[in-house]
């Protein structure tokens, strides 16, 4: 094996596992923990936040892809009952209320998910990048400039995607405007 095979396999491999660990659903359950927190949620309501709004969506869109799929159903019918589940939390959120920033963050992430179920049926627009890119963001939006050492991490998941040959640039690109836009959605209805 040549010292470039040796160099490629452990790039791959380190891109594989960055990717990994900042899976779109371990940055969402982040940003909703840092939501809780922020608002002052105590850890129950917290936790309560975090499963609905992250876990038990994510575990309908990953748990029912063989019923789906075994019923002929499109995979876009999941994506959307995801949607729907996140849209009724987001709801819950504004009529309790709970306080900010839960409720604007619950709302853009439902707009982010529903995003990348529209454009995919066009483009494979990375929700790596995409909720990456919106978490960074709305962390230093949050939590001020300290952490703007997060901003390295998107032009690392962008080059990564592409690496893994999971994107192509077009994609990576795709993902880091979604995740632009739907920052931009959670800072509007900041102001409101």
């Amino acid at each position: 094996m040549t010292a470039s095979t040796v160099q490629s396999t452990a790039l791959l491999r380190g891109s594989k596992y960055f990717c990994i660990v900042l899976a779109p659903a371990a940055v969402l359950a982040v940003v909703l923990l840092l939501s809780g927190i922020r608002a002052g949620l105590p850890p129950a309501g917290t936790a309560l936040l975090l499963a609905g709004l992250g876990v038990v969506p994510g575990i309908v869109f990953k748990g029912t892809k063989g019923f789906f799929r075994s019923r002929g159903l499109a995979d876009h019918w999941r994506t959307d009952l995801v949607t729907v589940l996140m849209l009724a939390g987001t709801v819950i959120c504004y009529l309790v209320p709970v306080p900010d920033p839960v409720p604007a963050t619950a709302a853009a992430l439902m707009i982010g998910n529903a995003g990348l179920a529209f454009f995919r049926r066009w483009l494979n627009v990375s929700a790596h990048v995409s909720v990456l890119t919106f978490g960074v963001l709305w962390t230093l939006a949050v939590f001020g400039s300290g952490f703007a050492w997060l901003l390295l991490l998107l032009p690392l998941m962008c080059f990564t995607r592409v690496s893994l040959r999971e994107h192509t640039h077009a994609e990576v690109l795709a993902g880091t405007a979604w995740g632009l836009g739907t920052f931009g959605f959670w800072q509007v209805l900041q102001l409101l």
